[in-house]
């Protein structure tokens, strides 16, 4: 019987540049986290089933890879991080100082027709805040977005809005618990009609609750929508005023500002907000990369304590796919191959393998046995910059061969200055 090679459907083996662009935006995303002082953390893959099934939303539970363990408990493969978090926080770090800022990187699971952009694991990094109400940590969250986008040279809209304006319409109409969850799925999916058709059944008063939430879910632009917002929801009769969006809005600098386009009927597909949502879209990209908001109330939905929460996820295998839509090719090939071209240099070129890499210098070593022309063709298709030879003569003498692939200029060097010929050697096609 011969095995089947190919991944289960909607799983990926990635190599070559889609692996180098994800393992570039993970370390820029690890750089931002350590930059911005969040505390790395490790979580599991596997939790219990309740963990997100009571609070995580509609498509959530919907694409929960579930299963019972050979003990007979219900678990699922994560499908999202935040959950995790919060479960740990609860578990390890109650008696932290606050704010305490946390971060992952994981690898989450969801049940979903595969498509463009979308697969059945992904990676994400995970950003959350506990024990912080300020509208401030949501601004320092924002701009730490932006700053990642704009490291990466992706152009970017930041969408920001609160749940709150259709959270506390629905509450004031009595549509609560799963029925207003249902709501925002909707309306976060787009399907606004199906989100009316909920409305007209459960609420109190359905045509004005409706027309509200068409109205809303149709506005959005610049700062000056959220005047149109309000005026809506005094004539209408409804408390909610924007407050939230507005107070963060007013922390932001104005490069952040420049790039932020406020969305008054905003929803996302995660059940636990409360308050402030943002997510963050590429021009011509058809998903989100990156999403976020406040979730103040979820460790009460599990029986804890309240506890200020907020946080925000980076999709790294859309930012990647995005990067790559708009051409950016990215490989990190060596700077160095060392090639030892016969058989008494190869544990010399060992050595200075060694010695490369203990000084970070990306470098690759030629461990098969292959002619002087196989050897020199290995270099070149590698994408090295500088190969280091090593043959008979030059082990007998001391020497190295050091040679700059770009010019084909070669020279001799005493193997102690070594490092310093390499050093030579990767200017020339740097200046050039």
């Amino acid at each position: 019987m011969k095995l089947e090679p190919e991944p289960v459907r909607g799983f990926r083996d990635l190599f070559g540049e889609d692996a180098e662009l994800l393992s570039l935006v993970m370390k820029k995303a690890e750089k931002l986290a350590e930059r911005w002082s969040f505390e790395r953390s490790f979580l599991p893959t596997v939790e219990r089933f309740e963990l997100f099934a009571m609070k995580s939303g509609v498509e959530i539970e919907r694409t929960m890879y579930v299963f019972l363990d050979k003990a007979g408990r219900k678990v699922s493969l994560r499908p999202e991080a935040t959950a995790s978090a919060v479960r740990a926080y609860l578990r390890l770090l109650r008696g932290r100082p606050k704010p305490l800022k946390i971060f992952t990187i994981v690898n989450v699971f969801r049940y979903d027709e595969p498509q463009y952009a979308r697969y059945r694991e992904f990676y994400q990094a995970d950003f959350e805040v506990f024990g912080a109400s300020d509208p401030f940590e949501d601004a320092e969250l924002v701009t730490m977005l932006h700053e990642y986008y704009e490291e990466l040279d992706l152009p970017h809209v930041i969408v920001i809005g609160s749940v709150r304006a259709l959270r506390s319409v629905l509450e004031e109409e009595g549509v609560v618990g799963k029925e207003q969850d249902l709501v925002l799925h909707y309306v976060d999916k787009g399907l606004v009609d199906k989100a009316l058709e909920v409305v007209a059944s459960k609420a109190r008063n359905p045509e004005r609750a409706g027309e509200v939430i068409a109205k809303l879910a149709q506005w959005e632009g610049g700062e000056e929508v959220i005047e149109d917002g309000k005026r809506l929801m005094k004539e209408m009769g409804y408390s909610y005023s924007f407050e939230d969006v507005e107070e963060v809005l007013a922390y932001l600098p104005e490069d952040v500002k420049a790039v932020l386009k406020v969305k008054l009927g905003f929803a996302r597909g995660l059940a636990y907000y409360t308050g402030l949502i943002y997510e963050v879209k590429v021009p011509g990209f058809p998903v989100s990369v990156a999403g976020g908001g406040r979730y103040d109330t979820l460790t009460e939905v599990y029986g804890w304590e309240r506890v200020p929460a907020t946080g925000f996820a980076i999709g790294l295998d859309r930012t990647a796919l995005a990067l790559k839509e708009r051409g950016r090719a990215y490989k990190e090939s060596p700077l160095v191959i060392v090639l030892p071209i016969a058989p008494e240099a190869r544990k010399e070129a060992l050595a200075v393998q060694r010695e490369l890499a203990s000084l970070d210098v990306r470098s690759l070593l030629l461990t098969e046995k292959k002619s002087v022309k196989k050897a020199f063709s290995y270099a070149s298709e590698s994408g090295a910059r500088v190969a280091v030879v090593l043959g008979r003569k030059e082990v007998e003498k001391g020497f190295v061969s050091v040679k700059n692939l770009v010019t084909g200029e070669q020279r001799e060097c005493r193997r102690e200055e070594l490092l310093d010929c390499v050093a030579n050697a990767l200017k020339r096609p740097l200046e050039e």
